[in-house]
């Protein structure tokens, strides 16, 4: 196999999805202008259109029905493959599946259907890309094109854009999920959400099956290629493990939190994340924010990229991108050495969960790519769970679930539970074990009660570890946006709005009881009224009323640990980021059961400044980014580093990027701490063991 992914760092794609003349002519493609752009970017990576989102080629394609962009009158991908085998820079060809406008319009037949028999167009701001079904005619022309693609011009990596199954009314699709399902496919929005998971089920599958075809037939063509999809890590575990490296675009806020999804969904994969976000060609970022987007994607231990479109309609390109990704790769060449064979230091455990992806969902997107870039309300959690780790700085991992052993909980001092609405019965005898030896446990909302195919549970799956009776989901002030408000009824203190205040919670709560003994650390008030056409008070939400005497937060001890369950959907409200007092409530329970990282980075500044941890077997690598270029169009000035707290000894403390600099480290009884120094844009930090 090509093992270029295994070492790259540095990708570009030059995106554009051109129709034909006269809109864009691409008649002034130089090889040498474009062998200055790499040289100019320092690229190491290159991702090159083979077959774009108007279905156009840009080499000479046999395969019947296919179109040549008529502009390239010559055949392009072999000039820039042999430019790229010279420089060895890697070669990486992109394909898209289901986007295909040229296609869709020549053969009706191949177009995705809706229920009435209509086609599915992505109706986007400037886009309108018509969707084929690979469950016709389609699926051969692509695969035989991509045969051609592999076999002429020997890539380093296939790449499949736009590659989900969207959810497709034609004779085939639908009489293909009548043979697996015994009954018709739905077709009501009301029908489609009550078989979501099998709906979903039959797609994912749809997608599997197809991949499956596709690699065995490239694959016998060329063994060595490497086969990878956009999107990897919102793809559903079996997906995952087909691929042999995983690609992302930032779904989730940004670059920062993106990458360390990515990462985490894709351990030994070499993840890559694209785009780095800061590029719009003609209207240009500073180069202080595309410094700021790629350094972000490495420091969290992914491969970097970027997508822009530099190439003019005429085939010529607009350097100035060139220049400045060539200033940001730069920096993420220099800082290499300490990107390579780490691993992230285990402290905050996040579960992920493929299962409850299809749970809660408001409505099913029949545009696969929309399905993801809509998300689902677990994903939703799980950021608002990486948001919180990453305020408290602590070090944090994202644990697919059909990946955690019993071996692997034991390394972390705390595990959250972010809406993971469907806890089976392995994973749920592996969070007790993990408790009762003396583990902590956050859990929140409507997590294990659920089953798979979207049924729900009269109490969590997990509520001997909860300490929590049956549920009942309260939805009933769901137009009030907050539905319910806090009160403290135990003896302990809480910082933040929790000491002078009764904040709100979200737009539902759960109803349930205290088992055991589990005890109530805070109660549910509930607003005064329900808003609707004849009742409501002011100009917000209704303030609070009286005590409902439901439990909020409720601690339960389990052997020698511990667990936390908040009735509330805690998670979600912190990605929502219109909630002030969530970091303090985690950070309150976090300092409660006394935990101590084995490295943590405390700052004044928790907002600006992002802080990553790795370690090799004889160092730990403290990445600091500064957010202030994201925030002010790349403005900088210093910020303080803060200090570095670890609860180990170390030898010795050295900051090896941007510049060298010893570190004092001051030891104490329980560990050490180094002050680290002010920065601009970013440090990295080396501490010996």
């Amino acid at each position: 196999m090509s093992e270029k992914y295994t070492t790259t760092k540095r990708c570009y794609l030059i995106d554009h999805h051109s129709p034909q003349p006269p809109d864009v002519l691409l008649n002034h493609l130089d090889i040498h202008e474009y062998e200055a752009f790499f040289d100019t970017a320092n690229i190491d990576s290159l991702m090159v259109y083979c077959k774009d989102h108007w279905g156009v080629t840009y080499y000479p394609s046999n395969v019947p029905g296919s179109q040549q962009h008529k502009g390239v009158q010559k055949d392009w991908i072999q000039e820039v493959s042999n430019l790229l085998k010279k420089k060895n820079i890697e070669f990486v060809a992109y394909y898209c599946i289901e986007y295909d406008e040229g296609a869709a319009r020549r053969f009706p037949d191949w177009r995705v259907k809706c229920a009435d028999g209509s086609s599915l167009i992505r109706d986007d701001a400037f886009a309108k890309w018509s969707l084929c079904c690979y469950q016709t005619g389609y699926r051969e022309y692509c695969l035989q094109q991509l045969e051609e693609i592999v076999s002429r011009y020997s890539p380093d990596a296939l790449f499949l854009d736009i590659f989900g199954a969207s959810l497709c009314y034609c004779d085939n699709c639908r009489r293909k999920f009548e043979t697996r399902f015994h009954y018709p496919l739905p077709e009501s929005e009301q029908d489609i959400l009550a078989h979501k998971a099998d709906i979903i089920q039959f797609l994912n599958n749809n997608a599997k099956e197809f991949l499956a075809e596709l690699k065995e037939r490239v694959k016998a063509i060329d063994p060595t290629l490497a086969v990878t999809i956009n999107f990897s890590c919102h793809y559903p575990q079996e997906i995952r493990d087909m691929l042999d490296y995983q690609f992302s675009e930032p779904l989730l806020k940004d670059n920062w939190f993106s990458s360390a999804y990515a990462r985490d969904t894709a351990v030994g994969h070499y993840p890559i994340l694209v785009p780095g976000e800061a590029s719009q060609v003609y209207n240009y970022s500073s180069v202080n924010e595309y410094v700021c987007d790629l350094s972000s994607i490495a420091a969290q231990g992914c491969r970097t990229g970027m997508y822009s479109g530099s190439q003019h309609i005429d085939g010529t390109l607009d350097f100035q991108e060139a220049r400045l990704l060539g200033t940001a790769f730069t920096e993420i060449e220099k800082m290499e050495p300490y990107l390579t064979d780490r691993s992230p230091v285990k402290c905050v455990g996040i579960i992920q969960s493929d299962l409850s992806m299809s749970v809660n969902l408001p409505a099913l997107q029949p545009d696969a790519i929309l399905r993801m870039k809509r998300h689902n309300p677990h994903q939703n959690a799980v950021l608002g769970a990486m948001q919180l780790c990453e305020h408290a700085k602590l070090p944090f991992m994202v644990l697919p679930e059909r990946t955690i052993t019993e071996e692997m909980l034991k390394q972390f001092d705390v595990l959250l539970l972010p809406e993971v609405f469907v806890i089976e019965n392995d994973l749920a005898q592996l969070l007790k074990d993990y408790v009762s030896a003396g583990g902590l446990l956050i859990s929140s909302g409507q997590s294990g009660l659920w089953n798979a195919d979207s049924t729900r549970l009269s109490a969590s799956s997990i509520s001997d570890i909860l300490g929590t009776g049956s549920a009942k989901i309260h939805t009933e002030y769901q137009a009030n946006q907050w539905s319910g408000y806090l009160k403290n009824i135990s003896e302990r203190s809480f910082s933040g709005l929790l000491s002078c205040t009764t904040p709100p919670i979200s737009e539902h709560f759960i109803e349930t009881t205290c088992t055991g003994s589990a005890k109530a650390l805070l109660s549910i008030l509930l607003p005064c009224v329900g808003c609707d056409s004849e009742h409501w008070v002011n100009w917000w939400s209704p303030p609070p009323g009286s005590d409902s005497n439901f439990p909020a937060l409720i601690h339960n001890k389990l052997g020698t640990g511990n667990c936390y369950y908040m009735a509330f959907d805690f998670f979600t409200m912190v990605s929502l980021e219109t909630f002030q007092y969530p970091h303090d409530l985690f950070y309150d329970l976090i300092t409660s059961e006394q935990i101590r990282p084995a490295i943590r980075n405390k700052t004044e500044t928790p907002d600006i400044i992002r802080t990553a941890y790795f370690e090799t077997a004889d160092s730990y690598i403290v990445h600091q980014i500064s957010m202030i270029p994201k925030q002010f169009h790349g403005d900088v000035f210093p910020i303080s580093g803060g200090i570095l707290e670890l609860n180990v000894p170390v030898s010795k403390a050295k900051l090896v990027y941007p510049e060298e600099q010893t570190l004092e480290v001051h030891s104490e009884e329980n560990g050490s701490h180094i002050h680290l120094p002010e920065f601009t844009l970013q440090q990295i930090i080396v501490c010996k063991k």
